[in-house]
């Protein structure tokens, strides 16, 4: 009788899967959760300084230099009629997406990483549900971009640069660039989960980010560009992120540009992040 009981006990207990979440499993929890793992990815960049101190002084480098190689475009007729009253003013948001899109990548090469150091099989041994450690890292890369934009908005006002909508401008930006941040962070880190190798992640990154800014009005507007390059840029997400970010920081508010980039965004992100989370969930069943 005393066998046959705990035979019932035994079959009747809840199985956990690991990655699954556990019974009686809480909102409450998954967010306790994707705190402790944000916390937890934001540690890792701050314990490696070299990391921290390129992360940040890469941006700070390329809106030094390019805003001093092109600084007399600035001063040409044909620029100022567009109503940029200097390359710097121009450049600000460009350097601020471009600064978002190639920090995404640093997210796919952390998940590399993780799965190198099987960190991210301690996750799932662990009673924490999968969308727990997507949702922290996803926290951790957003607060990484708005730091890296804020420093780039703050270097940029010391240098001379205005923002025409003030600080509601400057959130604006940050915002806008932290969401097409994630979306490509998305992309890298499918890249990856299906890869799992740092370099070639890195490669792959570099293929994608730098054709696209460069086919973008990243550094030229698109009245002065090319008939061809300005038909490309029309169809490319990252000039849409730039231009709404220019509207508000040199013209004033565009709620309907707005409205337009995070649609556009959006597109992406469903497929980005919707890929993302499939291969997450392929590498760790």
């Amino acid at each position: 009788m005393a066998r046959t009981m705990q035979t019932t006990e035994v079959a009747e207990a809840p199985h956990y899967r690991p990655g699954a979440a556990p019974a009686g499993y809480t909102v409450t929890r998954l967010i306790a959760e994707s705190t402790a793992i944000f916390g937890r990815n934001l540690k890792k960049i701050v314990r490696i300084p070299m990391m921290l101190f390129f992360s940040l002084f890469q941006p700070m480098l390329w809106l030094l230099l390019f805003t001093q190689i092109f600084k007399k475009l600035g001063q040409f007729p044909q620029f100022q009629t567009l109503g940029y009253s200097s390359y710097l003013m121009f450049f600000v948001p460009s350097v601020l997406t471009m600064t978002t899109l190639t920090s995404a990548f640093q997210s796919g090469m952390g998940m590399v990483a993780d799965l190198e150091q099987g960190m991210l099989d301690k996750f799932l041994i662990s009673p924490i549900h999968r969308s727990s450690v997507l949702i922290g890292k996803v926290m951790a890369d957003a607060s990484r971009m708005v730091m890296q934009g804020a420093l780039i908005l703050v270097v940029a006002v010391l240098m001379g640069a205005r923002i025409k909508t003030g600080i509601v401008g400057a959130v604006v930006m940050l915002v806008l660039a932290a969401c097409f941040g994630i979306v490509w962070a998305g992309l890298s880190n499918i890249v990856a989960l299906r890869t799992k190798n740092s370099e070639m992640t890195m490669m792959i990154g570099i293929l994608l980010t730098f054709p696209l800014l460069f086919l973008s009005t990243a550094m030229m507007p698109a009245a002065l560009l090319p008939s061809w390059l300005g038909t490309v840029g029309k169809l490319n997400p990252v000039t849409y992120v730039i231009n709404t970010a220019r509207q508000f920081m040199n013209f004033g508010y565009a709620w309907a540009e707005l409205g337009k980039a995070l649609g556009i965004i959006a597109v992406v992100g469903l497929f980005t992040l919707t890929g993302a989370t499939r291969a997450f969930r392929k590498a760790t069943s």
